[in-house]
């Protein structure tokens, strides 16, 4: 008998980048774009200056946070769907870090929630300011113990990750909101407000992990 060759079934090519991006970054900004706009009609007061600028940022930054910890939450609650929209490699990296990611998203989604409701807090806001202020302190205090749990469970890569990023926020915080502050006291400009403190820290706690994320290699992963 003549031994046939035998040939190796064809692996299966896998999508470019840019496709495996589509979905996600799509969905993302229409999502993103429904709920601010929900927020800012919401918010549309009869003031003159509506809620202002910096309770208008910081609400939109708290309402990103909360639409990521939601999509976090998902994604790990169903692996399959969220390998398609989250960067991992595959649904198997979601279901082994499956309770350090949920202890996560719960995480963003209350410190997004604080933002929102300082955002809305009293005088010009609808929210009374003990309400508002109570429920951030609440939302906050659980956000930095979920945070500790869940640090926990993260490798060495991983909390090598969250250093430098706390790291890089901590930096862009100081030349930024240093700098503003300096700027105000000598007068060139007006000083930042309470609340935007708060929202420069979480911006740039968001940039420093896509930085450091992007630095190792990580954000050109993509979806599958």
């Amino acid at each position: 008998m003549i031994a046939q060759p035998q040939t190796s079934a064809p692996t299966p090519k896998k999508k470019s980048l840019a496709r495996r991006l589509a979905l996600p970054i799509a969905g993302g900004a229409i999502s993103g774009f429904l709920a601010s706009l929900l927020f800012l009609n919401l918010t549309d007061i009869t003031s003159a200056d509506g809620l202002g600028a910096s309770r208008d940022i910081g609400g939109l930054v708290g309402v990103l946070y909360i639409l990521t910890g939601l999509a976090v939450g998902l994604g790990s609650a169903s692996p399959k769907a969220g390998a398609k929209f989250l960067n991992v490699e595959d649904a198997d990296e979601l279901r082994e870090g499956r309770r350090m990611l949920t202890l996560s998203s719960l995480a963003m989604v209350a410190l997004g929630g604080a933002l929102v409701l300082l955002a809305l807090s009293g005088p010009v806001g609808p929210m009374a300011p003990l309400l508002s202020a109570g429920g951030a302190i609440i939302l906050i205090a659980c956000a930095t113990a979920l945070s500790v749990v869940s640090r926990r469970l993260t490798d060495e890569m991983q909390r090598a990750l969250s250093r430098d990023a706390t790291g890089s926020a901590f930096a862009l915080l100081l030349v930024i909101g240093g700098g503003w502050a300096l700027l105000a006291h000598t007068g060139f400009v007006a000083a930042p407000a309470p609340l935007d403190w708060l929202t420069m820290f979480a911006v740039f706690l968001l940039i420093g992990c896509f930085w450091q994320g992007a630095r190792r290699g990580l954000m050109l992963r993509g979806p599958n």
